[in-house]
């Protein structure tokens, strides 16, 4: 093995750059442009160049048979998580137009994924999306941004007694469910080197019931526009305040901003007597399972909020090796 000593210099203020040796340059044909592999090992870097690249990830789903479209939607949903770059579908007979329905359904629902290929025995499926180009953190900021704008929705849908913006916010609810598949997919591979992967992966999840929350609010209110406006302005400030929670944790976890993290957490119990101070108050009895229902979906979103300020807190603090509480 030969090695070869190389003096680290500084360009740019902050980019370190390291020399290749010539004789090494020359033999491996390398050009302006050409892509170098560098692995860390433990401490060691380790350089390399060649044609070789990752062998691609073929996944293969075999059908025999008359399958049910449930259980198949849940293992091509496993086999994206796995990272698949194709993904073939066979069957020893035709594939039916249920099950072809049920896979353009998957392509739509999840990002990056393509029909390649089709036949009556077959279909392929090709992952064409470069994570490199989708980082993690904008993942997880759309997806934070259109949570929000549903919620927003959900109390402009009560106040108006819009039904068709009501019906908005529900089917929105599958844009959530891409990004959070896709995070669960990059943060599975490995290939995302963000620090604080896991704590992306474990936001985009509160983001999906929440999300969900948000949902079942919207099908509880639908054709109930003979709420008391007392009991429905009741519902909507409640509705706003865990909007704004929401609105204050995330840009606290965003911006690392600890010093509000606290505030957040403490309004649980506030939060449990705002919903019961609207379960008391409601003056028609028949509209009560609408208000109690929705109030504690409202609840639960709140709740998030203050589980988003935990999340915050535990990345800021074990990202810091000194930290310092005044009083």
């Amino acid at each position: 093995m030969i090695s070869y000593t190389r003096r680290v210099q500084l360009t740019g203020g902050s980019t370190y750059i390291l020399s290749l040796p010539s004789k090494w340059v020359k033999e491996n044909k390398i050009t302006k442009g050409s892509e170098i592999t560098i692995e860390d090992d433990k401490g060691k870097l380790l350089i390399s160049y060649g044609e070789d690249r990752k062998a691609e990830n073929v996944k293969r789903i075999n059908i025999d048979g008359k399958v049910n479209l449930e259980h198949f939607q849940r293992a091509i949903t496993s086999l994206y998580i796995s990272d698949f770059d194709t993904l073939i579908i066979t069957s020893s007979q035709y594939i039916d137009q249920p099950l072809r329905e049920a896979v353009k359904r998957f392509a739509r629902l999840v990002m990056g994924i393509e029909i390649f290929e089709e036949s009556s025995r077959s279909v392929v499926l090709q992952n064409v999306l470069d994570s490199a180009s989708f980082p993690l953190s904008n993942a997880i900021r759309r997806m934070s941004l259109n949570v929000e704008t549903m919620i927003e929705d959900v109390i402009s849908g009560i106040n108006e007694s819009d039904e068709k913006l009501l019906d908005s916010v529900i089917n929105r609810d599958d844009e959530v469910d891409r990004y959070q598949l896709y995070v669960y997919r990059e943060v599975k591979s490995g290939k995302n080197e963000n620090e604080n992967s896991v704590f992306y992966l474990i936001f985009s999840r509160i983001l999906e019931r929440m999300a969900d929350h948000a949902v079942n609010i919207c099908k509880l209110w639908k054709m109930r526009e003979d709420i008391n406006q007392e009991n429905k302005d009741s519902f909507v400030s409640f509705l706003k305040t865990a909007l704004n929670m929401y609105r204050k944790a995330s840009e606290a976890f965003y911006a690392r901003k600890f010093d509000e993290l606290n505030g957040i957490i403490e309004r649980k119990p506030e939060l449990i007597n705002k919903k019961q101070e609207i379960l008391t108050s409601i003056h028609e009895p028949a509209f009560s399972y609408t208000i109690s229902s929705s109030s504690e979906e409202v609840l639960r979103i709140a709740l998030y909020a203050t589980d988003i300020a935990e999340l915050a807190m535990d990345m800021i603090l074990g990202n810091q090796e000194q930290f310092s509480l005044t009083s």
